[in-house]
């Protein structure tokens, strides 16, 4: 009897079901922060070894066509391929994207995360702008981010950034209407780890009208894998939108 025959298809459809429970316990552990993200980092990658091993093993038996275990290995194909699938997909991101995590349209007078500085960790990241280290790395992947320009007045720009950031879920933590330039501070949590990234508006009259200058920031994690020129642009332009 071979080794593949010495390994029931049953026993391989447990541990599948088993190794596919852990995704989701170790992103709940992350988001209640009942232990650090890095932890959980780590079960899911041990987690993804385990399930390749056992996709490389089913389809190994199916190869064999055995009818009567063919059942059980699809269920065993079908419980590692999508977390493998979704855990490439991270992979590919973190190769695709530069190694930084704070974004701004204005890299010379970078706008101030003040608000963000007084709820932050001693763990999290501090909130000054390293621009000799990331100016480079933002421009040339992120040469789409910059500022918005607009016709109408300063005022009538805040109070729809206001709203727009209010519509998206967005934690304001604090604001300023009474003197130029304006400015909203807001934070953000993302869907699976919860992790919170601090952004800042600063709103300020110029010769077309109003440009708007935005700072997005990660406050763990050496890369954001995009997350932070992403919502700048889609911010930007909605609010642009939303103006029109």
């Amino acid at each position: 009897m071979s080794v593949l025959q010495k390994i029931a298809a049953p026993k391989l459809m447990l541990w599948a079901l088993l190794l596919l429970l852990i995704y989701p316990l170790a992103i709940m552990a992350a988001r209640l922060e009942l232990w650090h993200f890095r932890s959980s980092f780590l079960l899911l990658i041990v987690t993804a070894l385990f399930s390749f091993v056992l996709l490389a093993l089913a389809l190994l038996k199916l190869s064999k066509g055995l009818k009567r275990e063919s059942q059980a290995l699809l269920v065993v194909m079908a419980a590692t391929i999508l977390p493998l699938t979704i855990m490439g997909n991270f992979v590919y991101k973190a190769q695709k994207y530069p190694v930084i995590h704070d974004i701004s349209t204005d890299l010379v007078q970078v706008p101030p995360l003040t608000a963000a500085a007084q709820v932050r960790l001693a763990s999290d990241h501090g909130v000054q702008h390293l621009a000799a280290e990331v100016a480079q790395l933002q421009q040339s992947a992120y040469p789409q981010v910059v500022p918005l320009e607009l016709s109408q007045a300063p005022l009538t720009v805040f109070n729809a950034a206001k709203d727009l950031m209010l519509a998206n879920g967005w934690q304001l933590l604090a604001h300023n209407q009474q003197q130029l330039p304006y400015t909203l501070e807001a934070s953000h949590r993302s869907l699976l780890f919860a992790f919170t990234d601090d952004v800042v508006l600063r709103i300020q009259a110029s010769a077309q009208g109003t440009r708007v200058d935005m700072r997005s920031m990660s406050r763990v994690g050496k890369s954001d894998m995009g997350a932070n020129a992403q919502r700048i642009e889609r911010f930007l332009a909605d609010l642009a939108v939303a103006l029109k």
